[in-house]
């Protein structure tokens, strides 16, 4: 078709159409808008330029990061993930490399495999108890998260060794963000402009984080709907971003339809997708009820939970495109079965669905309840102030050796006498990380432990960053090591005095 709008016309009204037809039979509408952008490809020869898929696949993490901030952190749903994840991954590669794929297309299908469809999860729990319908939903937020930073992992041009920096730069960059937003906050809430001014946000921390190569692109606006929601705390905007929701996902499922590589697909390949699609549902039901099951510790629960979940999400449609358009994945004919695997995913699901009664009567016949004990409030507080802790530090002595190296000898003027101040907000820095250690009730390995790795990551990125500098200034090294060791001694004895108060309140007692 000669006419652009005419081609995107047709599109938009089969979508509509498909989408009616498939929410009457009870499958999820968005797939009408893929199946219309497919067809469009096809038999229009509709070619979507690149920078269209990459704005709604950039306003798709605004989303998930908003809906992220709006419903918050579970601790437990956080292990949770971490457990899903591990056993995703170690299962997809294992199976797909013995299924000869090769070890970057397997990892891609495990990607693939990382998280589930939140609008199809929201409309199969409506009828679950509260508690397995908000595990569920946690679990699908958290797991698109999980599936943007291991995008950035993939894709970004993050390596092993510069993970641990670009997590602490991203953890700096969302601080500063919160912060900024919590300021104008008081003049944006409530103003009709202040979605735009929340999506304009997230296409400048797009930037921010594509110019600096930190991650993924996507990771900047993901980071800027969490923060966003974050700061809304009254939902005044909850509804117009719910409606602002619904369009972006139909407009990138349309969008993502018209850019597979559709060229030479044979039935083998055909064939291929489908059986990704049951290995894919397998497993991830097996992953999914495990890692509830540690988590709650209830078989039947946890097999209402994973059979909700057994499905691809609609994000997942986007990692064989992405892959073949950075070159990781060259066969378009892969791409292509890869792509359309997720779609026979949620087809599967429902009929899967219907079945769970069975499902959890069998697993509850076959399996007792677990009790469970670990303390994942306190374990989820120790490390995630252990994290923002390693950030503050990493500024700070970033910050001083930059002085000391550009400023020479000028430096030791202006740092003595802030060299009060610096003590001081270096124990203020741990102090909530002290209150977290605390939680383990004397037990000074642990604490240790988690001191160490804390400073040892600071320490590692605080080099990483200044890696051109320390080149030409090597004693930098020493002034940071002996910050280091300063706030280690602080905290050494910051503990110490603790414990000797608990000493003698204890023999008090007696």
């Amino acid at each position: 078709m000669e006419s652009p709008l005419g081609a995107a016309s047709v599109s938009i009204l089969l979508g509509v159409l498909f989408a009616y037809l498939l929410d009457r039979l009870e499958f999820p509408p968005f797939l009408g808008f893929f199946i219309a952008g497919v067809l469009t490809k096809y038999f229009l020869g509709v070619d979507l330029p690149e920078i269209y898929l990459q704005v709604l696949i950039s306003l798709v993490a605004f989303e998930v990061g908003r809906q992220l901030g709006a419903s918050g952190m579970s601790p437990a749903a956080f292990f949770a993930v971490i457990l899903e994840t591990a056993f995703i991954v170690g299962i997809s590669v294992l199976i797909f490399r013995l299924a000869g794929f090769k070890t970057i297309e397997a990892l891609a299908v495990a990607l693939m495999l990382l998280s589930s469809s939140s609008l199809l999860v929201l409309k199969l729990t409506q009828g679950l108890p509260t508690e397995a319908r908000n595990i569920a939903i946690s679990l699908t937020t958290l797991e698109d998260t999980v599936l943007f930073f291991a995008l950035s992992l993939l894709i970004g041009g993050t390596t092993v060794e510069s993970l641990p920096v670009n997590l602490v730069v991203i953890t700096i960059l969302g601080g500063v963000s919160l912060a900024l937003f919590s300021y104008i906050d008081r003049f944006i809430i409530g103003r009709d402009y202040a979605l735009p001014f929340a999506l304009a946000t997230a296409f400048g921390f797009v930037y921010v984080v594509q110019y600096f190569r930190i991650a993924s692109p996507y990771l900047g606006a993901f980071l800027a709907g969490y923060v966003f929601s974050r700061t809304d705390t009254r939902g005044v905007h909850t509804k117009e971003a719910a409606a602002l929701s619904s369009l972006i996902i139909y407009t990138y499922m349309l969008a993502v339809g018209a850019s597979l590589p559709t060229s030479g697909l044979n039935l083998v390949f055909f064939a291929l997708s489908i059986a990704v699609a049951l290995l894919a549902v397998f497993i991830r039901s097996v992953s999914v009820f495990f890692a509830s099951l540690f988590i709650t510790g209830n078989p039947r629960l946890s097999s209402s939970v994973a059979i909700s979940t057994a499905h691809l999400s609609e994000l997942s449609l986007t990692i064989p495109v992405l892959v073949h358009k950075f070159g990781v994945v060259k066969d378009p004919e892969l791409v292509f079965a890869l792509s359309i695997a997720p779609i026979f995913t949620l087809f599967i699901a429902p009929f899967v669905w219907r079945q769970r009664h069975l499902i959890e009567r069998y697993v509850g016949s076959r399996m007792k309840e677990l009790r469970s004990t670990v303390a994942y409030e306190k374990l989820y507080k120790v490390i995630t102030r252990a994290f923002t802790t390693a950030a503050k530090l990493a500024i700070l002595m970033v910050v001083v050796a930059l002085a000391f190296s550009y400023m020479g000898v000028l430096s030791l003027i202006v740092l003595i006498p802030l060299s009060y101040f610096l003590s001081k907000y270096f124990r203020e820095i741990y102090n909530d990380l002290l209150i977290a250690l605390r939680e383990y009730e004397g037990a000074r390995y642990g604490s240790a432990a988690v001191l160490i790795s804390t400073s040892a990551l600071a320490l590692y990125v605080t080099i990483a960053l200044l890696s051109p500098t320390l080149e030409a200034h090597v004693y930098v090294i020493g002034l940071i090591i002996a910050v280091l060791t300063y706030t280690l001694y602080v905290v050494y004895r910051e503990l110490q005095r603790e414990r000797d108060r608990r000493l003698s309140s204890s023999t008090t007692t007696r």
